[in-house]
């Protein structure tokens, strides 16, 4: 047993030591084998590592350890601007630390609890915002209990209470179907707790006070995949003429679609959302309350994949509408992440803080001075309430003593006294905030910034990620002045580097095109009438649109360009010779490619390839600079150690 024991000893010595084995040397700068190993796997966990691999990642781990070394022999990590940055992504690496996660896992149950169903609601809204003074708040709430009061006793009924009190009157105070995270968490909270055909308590949110009547509760619909096809109103305003031009067109590809013709097809050829039309008109998937509510309705009233909505207005322009599929809320695993991130970016957030907050008071011992009323009145009768109340105070406006350094509280018998206090007040001071006020932030704020001392301390994950962004901000702002700003900004150098390298930027072939579909073969007689007078420089191509687009809009749609091989599929299916062909289509279109001139392969000019060049000479500036590095400094690397991580 004793043997085991040592051996045991032994084997964790020789593990430790492993890890504090040097794998490179860079100038004096030790990198350990389990750093370098730590990066390896976090960048390649799902990789294979060989002995080939690893000589490849190696060099380029090295190379980014020049880049930072020669940014710290620069002084760039005591830049201004990188002490800020750094600072706030601290800030920001520090938070999932600065939660009270079981009070959190609570928030992510219930919110999920309250996504499986949606809510119909309607309000009454009693409106304050940031200015209103305590009397204002105070009237709004009698007004609020004396509505309420009214109500119950069926004096008036909720609907005659909207008309006649709430601030807010849009659709008689209903706001229709939501769910979670729809609404602030306080109004939410309240809805979700009133049974249907109730009315809630009073609720406070930062818009005012409510009451709240539940109209229904549904399980959720989940969310939708449309595609769609939209037909958009004139910048400017729309009148009834020409709402009505819009929707005539949408009623046109309705009849197509109607007749059996590919929506997919349609959207390609007709919507006017261009940013859809290339992927047949699909949406990502949504719920409730992400779109137009017109487009939202129509989305959620389809069945069954494959149908499709009648043409129908938004405050955009016409749409027509297929159902591509449709999903129920899934599990809690399935929307734990997604909760997660709406809870870190909404009210609920302050909730976590609060129960956090509690639990590190009890975890540093947190201790209030037993004079502490005592001389938090010093401190408030030293200063000017009204500029506190304003955020107007400036150092002049509060009174210093000696005997300043008085305790108010205590943190792991860490004092923090009046002038601490004093101080805070100077450099947190907001508008609307009272002493009290001021006094509980001082109080929060030093508790938070107290466990933020200790999270190097007490989770060495996080101390590893402030270190790689410590070095990726370095690294960024370093690769930034040596390469590219400097492509950017040296004109000359990047102008000589395009004449050095004129051969790698050269057009291909490429022609002078003009694409035509047609709607139908009427449309194609018409067509080749006016491409002959074309021909005779009798008619121009916006003559030609004109002329065949009288009745429809939709008959003939025109693309003119100079194209590339893998451009355009139908300028690839032609001969590259002037002339005109006709293109086979799957559809009833009939498309027409007319090849206007033929440009043979030429040089580029620098402006025509900019971009690349940029690309190009960045990418050469960095060789040169890594040449540099490796002269400069003396690297060495331990292949048997590198080589020990695959065994």
């Amino acid at each position: 047993m004793i043997k085991r024991i040592i051996l045991l000893v032994i084997f964790l010595i020789s593990i430790k030591i492993t890890h504090a084995q040097e794998i490179i040397n860079i100038s004096g700068n030790s990198i350990t084998v389990q750093e370098f190993k730590n990066t390896l796997m976090k960048n390649n966990h799902n990789r294979e590592i060989t002995k080939e691999y690893l000589d490849e990642y190696v060099e380029l781990f090295i190379n980014y350890k020049l880049k930072v070394l020669q940014a710290k022999e620069m002084g760039l990590d005591r830049e201004e601007s990188f002490v800020s940055e750094l600072e706030m992504y601290r800030k920001q690496l520090a938070k999932p630390y600065l939660q009270a996660k079981e009070f959190k896992e609570e928030l992510i149950n219930e919110a999920y609890e309250r996504m499986r169903y949606d809510v119909s609601a309607s309000h009454i809204l009693f409106k304050l915002d940031e200015n209103s003074t305590p009397s204002d708040t105070l009237l709004k709430y009698n007004i609020a209990k004396k509505v309420k009061s009214r109500i119950e006793s069926k004096e008036i009924t909720f609907e005659q209470a909207v008309s006649e009190y709430s601030e807010e009157k849009f659709n008689n105070g209903n706001l229709g179907y939501f769910t979670a995270f729809d609404m602030v968490y306080p109004f939410e909270t309240a809805v979700y707790t009133t049974e249907v055909g109730k009315i809630s308590d009073i609720v406070k949110t930062q818009y005012g006070y409510h009451l709240v009547k539940v109209n229904d509760k549904r399980l959720a619909v989940g969310e939708v995949k449309v595609s769609h096809i939209m037909f958009k109103f004139p910048k400017g305003g729309v009148d009834e003429k020409s709402s009505n031009l819009v929707k005539s067109k949408a009623v046109e590809v309705y009849n197509k679609l109607s007749s059996g013709e590919d929506f997919a097809v349609l959207a390609d050829r007709y919507s006017e959302d261009r940013s859809t039309a290339v992927k047949g008109g699909e949406l990502p998937w949504f719920g409730l309350n992400k779109m137009a509510k017109e487009f939202e309705e129509a989305s959620f009233s389809l069945s069954s994949v494959g149908d499709f909505t009648q043409p129908f207005k938004t405050e955009y322009g016409w749409h027509i509408v297929i159902l591509n599929d449709k999903k129920v809320i899934g599990s809690l695993d399935d929307h734990k992440e997604d909760i997660k991130r709406k809870i870190d970016k909404g009210s609920r957030n302050l909730l976590s803080e609060l129960a956090l907050l509690k639990r590190l008071k009890l975890d540093y011992n947190f201790t209030e001075h037993k004079y502490n009323k005592y001389r938090k009145n010093i401190v408030k009768e030293s200063i000017d309430l009204d500029k506190l109340f304003a955020a107007s105070l400036t150092n002049e406006d509060i009174k210093r003593y000696e005997n300043d350094n008085r305790e108010l509280f205590s943190l792991d018998d860490i004092v923090y006294t009046q002038e601490d206090f004093k101080n805070f007040i100077l450099d947190y001071q907001e508008s609307g905030l009272d002493f009290e006020m001021m006094y509980q932030r001082f109080v929060d704020f030093t508790c938070l910034e107290y466990e933020e001392s200790k999270l190097e301390e007490k989770y060495p994950e996080y101390k590893t990620l402030l270190n790689e962004f410590r070095d990726g901000i370095l690294l960024f702002d370093l690769t930034s002045k040596m390469v590219w700003t400097k492509a950017m900004e040296d004109t000359v150098g990047l102008q000589k580097y395009f004449e050095t390298n004129r051969e790698n930027y050269v057009w291909g072939d490429r022609v002078e095109a003009n694409i035509y579909t047609c709607a139908n073969y009427k449309v194609v007689s018409k067509l080749k009438r006016l491409l002959w007078k074309k021909s005779k420089n009798m008619v121009t191509i916006k003559d030609m649109q004109e002329s065949i687009n009288k009745d429809s809009p939709m008959n003939l749609q025109i693309n003119s360009s100079k194209y590339s091989k893998g451009d355009n599929k139908f300028i690839d299916q032609v001969k590259w010779i002037k002339g005109t062909t006709e293109i086979p289509t799957e559809s009833d279109a009939i498309i027409f490619v007319e090849i206007t001139d033929v440009i043979p392969s030429e040089e580029k000019d620098l402006s025509e390839s900019k971009g690349k060049v940029i690309s190009d000479y960045q990418n050469y500036l960095e060789e040169q600079w890594l040449l540099v590095l490796r002269e400069d400094y003396v690297i060495t690397l331990n292949k048997e150690v590198l080589y020990s991580i695959i065994k």
